[in-house]
């Protein structure tokens, strides 16, 4: 699939700090290859290609064209000109400052980070690597203070945060308690029953907490008594094997906890 078709779609999706120098081929034509291995890199691991309508690619456009950028800056020889950074051919012109092509990769990241968030939240998280967590977007890197190159973290962490919450829902939750939050992560706040906002009050950052290693049984055992006082608003997990486990603990209020325990 052909994302980006020509230059001028192309120089729609670059900062425009990056002008044209006559007499050279065009961007379009020097990151081509690039463009398709950024193109092939998303259906692959971002998004399936069904799931891209025609209101949703220039989302696409703009994460293959930030993407493809990226990847070829190093192969490409950039100059400082008065309009701002140009490609050139030739090795005779003094090239940009490593600071400052530092500081366009870092634009290009952020705005192919920013594109996939969006897109995340425009499909609810379905179809994407977002999808079924109690998580919307990069919203678990910047719980832990990420404000950069979210993506890169999000995709070294993935596999540790789904496993986790998994644990979380045999452990606590409940599978279909579980099932019944995921479904709802792209919610707005207004749109979700009330139940279902307590828990996204507490369990997002008890699964933070449980990928950093930090004590979180307080926490869990008042979610679990939140669900065991409430169960007319979950009905999927009075028959559920967690219920049946938790049901044989005897819970008593201490003061100096703040929450329960046994």
């Amino acid at each position: 699939m052909t994302v980006i078709e020509n230059n001028a779609q192309l120089m729609q999706y670059i900062p425009n700090v990056v002008s044209a120098v006559e007499g050279e081929d065009t961007l379009y034509d020097k990151i081509s290859s690039h463009m398709d291995a950024a193109a092939s890199w998303f259906f692959r691991y971002i998004c399936k290609g069904s799931a891209v309508t025609t209101e949703l690619l220039p989302l696409v456009r703009s994460v293959v064209a930030a993407e493809a950028f990226r990847a070829a800056l190093p192969s490409l020889n950039v100059i400082l000109t008065a309009n701002g950074f140009g490609i050139v051919s030739n090795q005779s012109t003094a090239p940009a400052s490593k600071e400052r092509t530092e500081s366009l990769v870092e634009a290009l990241i952020a705005q192919r980070d920013n594109a996939i968030e969006q897109l995340a939240f425009e499909l609810n998280g379905r179809g994407t690597p977002f999808d079924g967590t109690v998580f919307r977007g990069f919203e678990a890197q910047r719980m832990q203070g990420f404000n950069s190159h979210l993506l890169d973290k999000f995709m070294e962490q993935r596999s540790a945060l789904i496993r986790l919450q998994t644990t979380l829902a045999m452990d606590a939750l409940s599978t279909a308690v579980c099932s019944e939050m995921t479904a709802l992560t792209y919610a707005d706040e207004a749109e979700r029953p009330g139940h279902i906002n307590r828990l996204f009050a507490f369990v997002p950052d008890i699964i933070v907490r449980m990928l950093k290693g930090q004590e979180v049984k307080a926490d869990v055992r008042r979610v679990v008594e939140y669900i065991r006082t409430h169960e007319a608003e979950f009905p999927g997990w009075a028959d559920t094997q967690t219920a049946k486990h938790w049901a044989d603990y005897t819970y008593k209020n201490d003061k100096k906890s703040g929450g329960f325990w046994l």
